[in-house]
């Protein structure tokens, strides 16, 4: 059974993430969903590709008031299929992976220039 999620919460979730989100309409989808092992095909709700950690906020949030089940996707190496579910809201992190490093400051920060260590 197919997961609803309404129009107007859907755009809303669209409006407060720097990052994308992708329906099964769109043209993304297919390649969106795949996983590095061939034989899991699922085929979640929806999937927000997250630029920073507000929207990763923001789509935990979504998915949590929605009562959609959450997955989370890092590298997409999950041989049981962990990081993609069926009818489910995808928290892809792929994307943010990059961390800069200031040695004068001794800084280092990830996406959304957040301080990480």
């Amino acid at each position: 059974m197919a997961t609803q999620v309404s129009q107007t919460a859907l755009e809303g979730l669209r409006e407060s993430m720097r990052g994308e989100i992708i329906t099964p309409e769109d043209r993304a989808y297919d390649e969106a969903r795949k996983v590095w092992n061939g034989d899991v095909d699922r085929r979640p709700a929806l999937i927000a590709r997250c630029a920073n950690v507000e929207d990763v906020k923001a789509a935990l949030a979504f998915g949590r008031s929605g009562g959609l089940p959450i997955a989370v996707r890092a590298g997409g190496h999950s041989f049981p299929g962990h990081s993609i579910a069926d009818d489910a809201l995808v928290i892809d992190l792929r994307r943010m992976n990059k961390v800069s490093v200031d040695p004068a400051r001794r800084r280092a920060t990830g996406p959304g220039r957040r301080d990480v260590g």
